[in-house]
C-alpha cells in the first residue's frame, strides 16, 4: 500500500487502510481476513484497528489473524523439533563441512538436473532458516539419498529413510 507519514495512531492507520481500499478499488466485501503483527494498537478490544474495523463494518465477517511469521515462531516453540533439527543439521553439515564431499554433491545435483544447486546451512541467529533448511532437504531428499548410496555411505542418510 503506502507508508504512513506523521503519526501512526489507530485512526491514522485505519484512515490509510480505507484510502488504500479506495485507491486500489477493492470492495470491502472482498476482505476476508486481516493479519496484524500483534502490536497493541492493532489488536486491542475497543479503540484499536480491529475495533474500528468492526465498528465501521459490523456485517463483514472478517477473520483476524496474527502475523504468519509470529505463528511460525509460536509453532516452533510449541513443537519439540530438536531431534529432527539435529538430524537435519548433522546431514547438512556432513555434506557442507567437507570440501570434497560438498563439491561432489553440487556436481551430483547438476548431473541429475536438480532444481537446486546446494543444501542450505542452518544458523541459529536467523531462526527462520530452520524452515528453509527443512524445506530444501525435503525437496532434495531423493537426490541426497542417491548421492550417499552412490558413495556407499548410507549411515549418513538413515534419518531420510526413516518413514516415522
Amino acid at each position: 500500500m503506502r507508508s504512513l507519514k506523521g503519526t501512526t495512531k489507530v485512526c491514522d492507520i485505519f484512515r490509510e487502510f480505507q484510502e488504500g481500499l479506495l485507491t486500489l478499488k477493492v470492495p470491502i466485501t472482498n476482505i476476508c481476513n486481516i493479519t496484524t503483527d500483534g502490536a497493541p494498537n492493532m489488536t486491542g478490544k475497543c479503540s484499536v484497528f480491529l475495533g474500528l474495523f468492526n465498528q465501521n463494518y459490523p456485517w463483514n465477517n472478517v477473520v483476524f489473524l496474527h502475523c504468519v511469521i509470529h505463528q511460525d515462531a509460536l509453532c516452533k516453540s510449541a513443537l519439540d523439533m530438536k531431534p529432527v533439527l539435529d538430524a537435519v543439521v548433522k546431514l547438512v553439515n556432513t555434506i557442507r563441512s567437507r570440501w570434497l564431499t560438498h563439491r561432489q554433491f553440487r556436481d551430483f545435483l547438476q548431473s541429475v538436473q536438480s532444481e537446486y544447486s546446494d543444501v542450505l546451512y542452518y544458523t541459529k541467529v536467523r531462526w527462520l532458516s530452520a524452515g528453509c533448511v527443512f524445506e530444501r532437504v525435503w525437496q532434495l531428499k531423493d537426490a541426497i539419498l542417491s548421492f550417499f548410496h552412490e558413495k556407499q555411505c548410507s549411515a549418513e542418510c538413515e534419518m531420510l529413510e526413516d518413514t516415522e
